[in-house]
């Protein structure tokens, strides 16, 4: 398609020369506006941003009692394995009146269930020599039975406290907290003495005591602008830096470009994730400076990106015939920091305005008067 070229009129034309006041019109020094050239070259688009070092799976440890913590056994940057003690709770007094009754009723139930064990065993007895009805054996057959419900129960009852790590056998009633799984303390919530709550009937999910990370894997979440995030996409290879350490790059590459957007300080942002290739310097919770290396392209006609300008929302350059600057409708493809790939309206070597050249023809004569 033929670009669609616009004069920019006899006005404008008269006030450009006599801006020049006389001077060469074709030395590009006499013009009142910078001048570039359209070429061929590299398209190369890279999106900066910040974002949060993460690990990308972490476990956070609570009590499952609520009560003092007796004692501590790690503390962070410790690395524990599955089932590793980390620490004691002692429970509560509401608490421990709870596991002190169970124990209570369960030695009861158990003693009650010895003694009709016995004579049931006897109403058998005697039952086949025919001294006791049946009627009489039936009765003593659900009292053993029932004997042996209440045990189960409270047995029942205190496994459910050992699965909370108080040992139904410990008469210290002390909670044991153990590691769920392997990976690395990178933050523990409280000191000995202090009280908790347990996570398992509190509002608001207990208090934390352990954060544990597998650092294996690093994650970085950057916020990227709506208007960039086109720019974007899965696989893309990422350079990230902290400042702590400015000379040591780690490389990432693009995991996930969320389909919606969040709002964030009145802008429209994608959390996008980006995956460490190996940890090096980060560390998690850092600021991560991260450089996206998005699509390139060579060889492709290009301006600088000040020769674009938009009129009546579309994009135009000034191209320059003669002396003359003419407005031209363009194409754009992409574009990054320095260059805007042009797909149609100019052609390599062709001369362009570097700024709108009516303002700068306008601002000239208004300075020399």
């Amino acid at each position: 398609m033929r670009p669609h070229v616009l004069g920019l009129g006899s006005l404008s034309l008269a006030v450009g020369l006599a801006a020049c006041s006389g001077a060469d019109a074709s030395d590009p020094s006499a013009r009142p506006y910078r001048v570039g050239n359209a070429d061929r070259g590299e398209i190369r688009v890279v999106v900066e941003e910040t974002g949060v070092v993460e690990p990308e799976r972490q476990i956070v440890v609570k009590s499952p009692i609520s009560g003092v913590v007796q004692r501590l056994l790690v503390r962070e940057g410790d690395r524990v394995r599955p089932g590793q003690l980390m620490g004691r709770v002692v429970p509560d007094i509401p608490q421990a009146s709870t596991i002190s009754r169970l124990r209570s009723e369960l030695a009861s139930a158990e003693i009650t269930l010895e003694r009709t064990r016995q004579e049931h065993e006897r109403a058998r007895a005697l039952a086949a020599r025919g001294g006791l009805t049946e009627e009489e054996l039936g009765t003593r057959r659900a009292a053993f039975e029932q004997a042996e419900n209440a045990v189960r129960t409270a047995r029942d009852q205190l496994r459910l406290i050992e699965l909370s790590g108080v040992s139904a056998a410990n008469t210290e009633q002390s909670a044991r907290i153990t590691s769920p799984t392997s990976g690395v303390i990178i933050a523990r919530g409280v000191e000995e003495g202090e009280t908790v709550v347990g996570g398992t009937s509190a509002f608001g999910g207990g208090t934390e005591l352990f954060t544990i990370a597998d650092l294996s894997t690093l994650l970085v979440k950057a916020a990227i602008n709506e208007v960039d995030v086109g720019k974007v996409a899965v696989g893309d290879s990422v350079a990230l830096t902290v400042d702590a350490f400015p000379e040591d790059t780690v490389i990432g590459i693009v995991r996930l470009v969320p389909p919606a957007a969040r709002l964030q300080e009145r802008v429209r942002v994608f959390d996008v994730e980006i995956r460490a290739l190996r940890a090096g310097v980060l560390r998690p919770g850092m600021t991560a400076n991260v450089r996206i290396n998005g699509p390139v392209r060579r060889d492709v006609v290009r301006v600088p990106v000040e020769a674009v300008f938009l009129h009546e929302g579309l994009p135009i350059v000034y191209r320059l015939r003669g002396a003359d600057p003419e407005r031209v409708s363009v194409r754009l493809g992409l574009s990054d920091l320095s260059f805007v790939e042009i797909l149609e309206g100019v052609s390599p070597g062709d001369s362009v305005t570097l700024e709108d050249p009516v303002a700068a023809v306008e601002r000239a004569g208004r300075i020399s008067r």
